[in-house]
């Protein structure tokens, strides 16, 4: 059985012998999309309203096209009959027809290649990589692991021996001017967990509870460790319960 790619070749084969028009080649390919289409059968009906609506040309210019592929033996079509009985079109390439196709582009392989390969490929030091990927993300980017929920005694002990981040904290929160020595920052810290438990909670991605942290103690400190809140100068009585590090931003 023929494939679609049996007819291009054999189009094109005919096209280099006696070149076609624009119009013959344009009309040869879509019939070629309908074919293909309507499942091979033979023959298939395409309407000449519809060539002339798709192919964005004329009735005659359609006519002459198709006329001309008959002549070249390409296609075989009957008219159609008016509304209901289209045009019947068969695409000709038998089986039994040889198909020309031009001389291989490419040299035939051989027993054996013309090169060999080298015997290993150069492979980098990838832990030298991951550590200078690592130095440029800076040392607390999110890892593969910061999605992880761990529990609140897990973070609690990481967070407060973690003396990198500390500082880190410690420098966040005085640029809102807090001003926490060691010992403060570590009890503030340790206050917030407190109250996590307080609050029911069983754990936190890491990523996560470290802005919290900070969320938490800057919110705790501008609204003075109360409920107390103050608002273009009234006082707000309002007690706000927060349980994400972005709830306790925004509030005045």
């Amino acid at each position: 059985m023929m494939s679609i790619y049996d007819y291009m070749n054999h189009f094109w084969f005919e096209n280099e012998n006696d070149p076609c028009s624009l119009s013959e080649g344009v009309l040869y390919f879509y019939l070629l999309y309908e074919a293909n289409r309507q499942h091979w059968v033979k023959p298939f009906k395409v309407s000449t309203q519809m060539l002339v609506a798709r192919l964005n040309t004329s009735k005659q210019n359609v006519m002459k096209a198709r006329e001309g592929l008959k002549k070249r033996g390409l296609i075989d079509y009957s008219k159609g009959e008016g509304k209901g009985k289209p045009a019947l079109y068969t695409l000709n390439l038998s089986d039994e027809q040889p198909l020309q196709l031009p001389q291989p582009m490419t040299q035939p392989l051989t027993g054996s290649l013309a090169c060999k390969l080298p015997q290993s490929l150069p492979h980098s030091n990838n832990k030298e990589e991951n550590n200078q990927k690592e130095g440029k993300e800076g040392k607390h980017s999110p890892s593969s692991n910061s999605k992880v929920v761990l529990s609140l005694s897990e973070l609690r002990g990481k967070l407060l021996n973690d003396d990198s981040w500390l500082r880190e904290l410690s420098e966040r929160l005085a640029k809102n001017k807090i001003i926490l020595n060691g010992e403060e920052l570590k009890d503030k810290v340790g206050e917030f967990f407190s109250e996590q438990e307080l609050k029911g909670c069983k754990g936190k991605e890491e990523t996560d509870c470290r802005d919290y942290v900070f969320n938490w103690i800057n919110y705790k400190y501008k609204n003075n460790y109360g409920n107390e809140s103050k608002c273009n100068g009234q006082i707000s009585t309002i007690k706000i319960e927060a349980n994400r590090p972005e709830d306790y931003t925004g509030f005045c």
